[in-house]
């Protein structure tokens, strides 16, 4: 069994902290020893300790911070982690810094998010400067890093996985009647890069919408009075719900006839698997690693970023085609049973950190 001691420096709840607390669930089960170093007070801190992982709830305030740089220090020599694994950039420096200090077996980053890296000297030093590997999940993310000009050999790719127990594999079929709205939900952190003001003036374009369609949004963030502001412009408070964050986001997806998510970035979307393995048809925005889980034509529509006309398009067609959005939903849950399962992601895991700390001589 391998000990693990993560670390995340994130405030609020996004897609990478679900995925991290996936991952420390699924290495939890199998009999690994988990820490986990992240933000005081956060519902990662809660959730983490729920299911099994020691919590040392610390505040990173910068990349160079000397406090929290001793207080990693203490850390690790209370811990003494075989794999020391980053989830967010803030804490690689003085984290790596430290693990030079008190050693560990493997250090590894998570890149979770599809956002160059910056371009000075720093940086690269940060990603390489006793790194073993730098795990992305998706290809975009890959050949984003490469162009950063991290090297090739440090990058692994492992995919995203969802628990699909927390879905039926053959979900029963909501009925809709010909006349009753069809409802387009999304779920998602209410920032810049997600888009959302598309959907909403994609939503003013479609003739009667307001006979035709319901949109729910899940979720919180910077952008939620901004984005209330455009719905009541827009004159779409009658079909517009803001629903606010949820942790449990199945309840909402088995009220959904389409998922839809406009980002303008992505690296792999948490929220459309969960929408893949609820068996939903998926509109979505060609970015990043979306195109990676949404096949155009076969589990959904992928449109062009920043464009409402043609997502006010992709809305329609699967209004007036029920019968075949129908089928793109079945087809993304199979899409999530062939390549996207949690189980795969755990394995893939225990299998690089294996190979990582046999490579050094480890047991």
């Amino acid at each position: 069994m391998l000990s693990f001691l993560f670390i995340d420096t994130e405030r609020v709840w996004r897609g990478g902290q679900d995925q991290l607390l996936t991952l420390i669930k699924g290495l939890c089960a199998r009999g690994h020893t988990i820490h986990l170093v992240c933000e005081p007070s956060t519902l990662l801190e809660a959730r983490a300790g729920e299911i099994g992982a020691s919590v040392y709830p610390l505040k990173v305030r910068s990349e160079f911070g000397p406090a929290s740089f001793l207080n990693l220090i203490f850390a690790l020599r209370k811990i003494r982690p075989q794999i020391l694994a980053f989830n967010t950039p803030k804490a690689i420096f003085i984290g790596t810094l430290a693990s030079r200090i008190v050693p560990v077996g493997a250090r590894i980053i998570f890149r979770r998010v599809s956002f160059p890296l910056r371009r000075n000297p720093f940086t690269r030093m940060k990603y390489t400067w006793g790194i073993d590997c730098i795990v992305a999940i998706s290809k975009s993310i890959h050949s984003q890093l490469q162009t950063g000009g991290l090297p090739k050999s440090k990058i692994r790719i492992i995919y995203e996985g969802m628990d699909l127990s927390l879905y039926p594999a053959s979900p029963p079929l909501r009925p809709r009647s010909p006349e009753e709205p069809m409802v387009v939900g999304t779920v998602a952190h209410l920032s810049r890069e997600k888009g959302l003001q598309y959907l909403i003036e994609a939503a003013s374009q479609i003739p009667a919408a307001k006979e035709r369609l319901r949109f729910v949004i899940v979720g919180d963030g910077d952008c939620l009075q901004e984005l209330r502001a455009l719905v009541q412009a827009k004159g779409l408070e009658d079909i517009f719900q803001f629903a606010g964050f949820h942790t449990n986001i199945s309840q909402y997806m088995k009220t959904f006839d389409v998922f839809a998510l406009p980002s303008l970035s992505e690296g792999l979307s948490s929220a459309i698997l969960e929408a893949m393995a609820a068996s939903l048809p998926i509109i979505a925005t060609d970015v990043g690693g979306i195109p990676e889980l949404v096949q155009d034509g076969d589990n959904g529509l992928l449109v062009s970023p920043a464009d409402s006309a043609a997502l006010a398009r992709a809305i329609e067609h699967m209004a007036d085609n029920p019968e075949a959005a129908r089928r793109m939903g079945l087809r993304g849950r199979e899409r999530m049973e062939e390549q996207f399962t949690l189980e795969r992601k755990i394995l893939e895991t225990e299998q690089l950190c294996s190979s990582l700390l046999h490579g050094r001589g480890s047991s």
